[in-house]
């Protein structure tokens, strides 16, 4: 998923950040280089978490693309981190739901952006990280693999022409056997089929 459409998402509805929304590859760079003014969100990659294929003949498979929200939020008012707390889950959590839950970062790809869950990460003297989890549905098409090189491949259908000898060895006395008899009682053709022979 391009996280650049979440922090852009998250920047343009989430007005607790004042824009302070930056994208990261994993919690601890956060905490050492954080330098953005409180509150803040940093938007980091998860997990995929592919379902079982749910076809034989061709490769399609449901996935769960996860992302993080991790809100920095000040903790000087209270150390023992309980009004930052509330804060998070009053404020931040609500304009996080109004802003992604239901969110399609790309509608032909993905369906809406679903909450997975929150948890507190770590607190000190100054600030409270909170990580809340979500993820959007997606699914692997033939297309997304080695099977959509295979079908690209191929030539391509002009169309279709059938010629059927329909015959009934009961009533053909031509015929001492069952059998084609190499008239063609039935031509049946596609519409893209044009001048096949």
């Amino acid at each position: 998923m391009n996280l650049n459409l979440v922090i852009a998402q998250i920047r343009t509805y989430c007005p607790s950040f004042g824009g302070r929304v930056a994208g990261s590859a994993r919690f601890k760079a956060l905490e050492e280089a954080a330098n953005m003014a409180v509150p803040a969100a940093y938007v980091i990659p998860l997990d995929d978490n592919p379902g079982e294929r749910m076809s034989l003949n061709d490769v399609r498979q449901p996935l769960i693309e996860s992302f993080a929200v991790i809100v920095a939020i000040s903790n000087t008012p209270d150390e023992r981190g309980q009004a930052a707390i509330n804060s998070a889950h009053d404020t931040v959590r609500a304009e996080l739901w109004h802003a992604l839950i239901g969110w399609q970062p790309d509608v032909v790809t993905y369906r809406g952006v679903e909450y997975q869950g929150g948890n507190l990460l770590d607190l000190d003297r100054s600030r409270l990280w909170y990580q809340f989890d979500f993820g959007a549905y997606m699914e692997i098409a033939p297309e997304d693999g080695w099977q959509g090189i295979e079908l690209a491949a191929l030539p391509h259908f002009d169309g279709l022409k059938i010629n059927v000898d329909d015959i009934d060895p009961a009533a053909d006395p031509n015929l001492s056997y069952p059998g084609p008899d190499g008239r063609i009682e039935h031509i049946v053709t596609s519409p893209k089929t044009g001048n096949l022979p």
